[in-house]
């Protein structure tokens, strides 16, 4: 803890108070507005703090009071804020005494810091004091965590493709966006915008307002994360496990997309998933990413049964069995899922926002992204009856449809 004196205007005087937060969270801090009362006061009872001189003071130049201030030699130190610091103006304050020289654009950052400190302090603090409980997870709700050991492997197209393909099964699903700084999962999905998860890390949201938060992305898909501005991520990576449980208690099936760098996010909804599901492809090192991954999961004391390997953008004409031998070591528990490549039409709708209707196509991408879906839920015991989800899960073929309704064989 330290004392600071603060010389600026009214109007500057709380972004500098954000920045001294930032760098002593317990700092005693005191404004002056006037520079000749504020070179007094450091000569009487503010002797011995560390000076903070910014524009908007009465008086002479800010330059010119701080490098006063540091002739006079009340302050320890003596620091210096001004928009913008060129290499000559540094020398000068340098040779004037000045210890240091900030700009406008440290002290936005330093005010992004001091805000995510504080939210994350308003976290502790209410469930300190029993306003933020852990949520119950619904029995039967299946949650299923799709992660990987490098980006670019298509793990977002298959959660979005999965959530539509479920709920034209009848299905209420819950998509989780655990990329909390720069996911994409809602425009994949169709979502018109991201639901903000910063927002949770508030802790006062009840259950209609955090059933509101979601992005509606379809049909009975809804999609939460990531959060509007990245640095209020760390805030919520505490409390994924929590968002969870609660998407279990009114949706019939939580799809959890997560970041390709495992954080506490990621490690919560792996130990949460009744299926993890290690999104890979057949590019060179995705042997190592996938032995990474499937290590670390067990690591976190994922049973090796509850772990399945989905290779992503497979050549459907050709199967290497020497890659899937070696991608299989270290997982032989694990089922394998083969989704082929989708082709330029896949692209086409992705980049449109055209998951839903990605998923209704008769090509061999949805369709093999729906078998493995089938094959997953029947393994839980909740794959929903109907005709389609035990076509699904034979690895038929979709019936033609006419103007949008099933055609019935004649």
């Amino acid at each position: 803890m330290a004392n600071w004196a603060i010389c600026s205007g009214k109007r500057e005087a709380a972004a500098l108070e954000a920045y001294v937060r930032a760098c002593d969270v317990d700092a005693i801090i005191a404004c002056v507005g006037d520079a000749a009362g504020f070179r007094e006061r450091l000569r009487g009872d503010l002797r011995g703090a560390t000076a903070l001189v910014a524009e908007g003071a009465r008086g002479p130049a800010t330059v010119n009071v701080a490098a006063a201030v540091a002739a006079d030699g009340g302050a320890s130190q003596v620091v210096l804020a001004v928009p913008h610091a060129s290499g000559s103006l540094r020398s000068r304050a340098k040779s004037a005494g000045i210890d240091r020289v900030i700009t406008e654009e440290e002290l936005a950052a330093a005010r992004s810091r001091e805000a995510v400190e504080r939210k994350t302090m308003g976290i502790a603090g209410a469930m300190a004091a029993g306003r933020a409980t852990a949520s119950e997870r619904r029995q039967g709700v299946p949650v299923v965590t799709f992660v990987s050991g490098r980006g670019g492997v298509g793990k977002s197209t298959i959660v979005a493709t999965c959530a539509h393909v479920a709920a034209s099964w009848g299905l209420d699903v819950a998509c989780l966006d655990l990329d909390l700084a720069f996911g994409n999962l809602s425009a994949l999905a169709g979502a018109e915008r991201p639901a903000d998860l910063a927002q949770v890390a508030t802790g006062a949201l009840d259950d209609e307002a955090f059933e509101s938060l979601g992005a509606v992305a379809g049909d009975r898909v809804r999609v939460w994360g990531p959060c509007r501005e990245p640095e209020y991520a760390e805030c919520v990576q505490p409390l994924a496990g929590d968002i969870i449980a609660r998407l279990t208690q009114s949706h019939d099936l939580v799809l959890v997309d997560t970041s390709a760098s495992w954080g506490d996010a990621t490690a919560s909804a792996a130990q949460a998933a009744d299926r993890l599901v290690i999104v890979s492809d057949d590019r060179p090192g995705a042997i190592a990413a996938l032995a990474r991954c499937g290590g670390l999961a067990v690591r976190l004391g994922i049973a090796r049964t509850r772990i399945v390997r989905l290779m992503n953008g497979c050549d459907p004409k050709m199967r290497d069995e020497s890659f899937v031998a070696r991608a299989a070591v270290g997982l032989e528990c694990a089922r394998e899922v083969r989704v082929p490549d989708g082709g330029l039409e896949v692209v086409e709708l992705l980049a449109t926002g055209g998951s839903s209707e990605l998923a209704t196509l008769d090509g061999a991408m949805p369709r093999a992204v729906a078998h493995g879906l089938a094959a997953l839920l029947k393994e839980l015991g909740r794959l929903p009856e109907g005709d389609e989800p035990a076509r699904a899960l034979a690895g038929e073929k979709r019936q033609r449809r006419l103007f949008g309704r099933v055609r019935e064989a004649s």
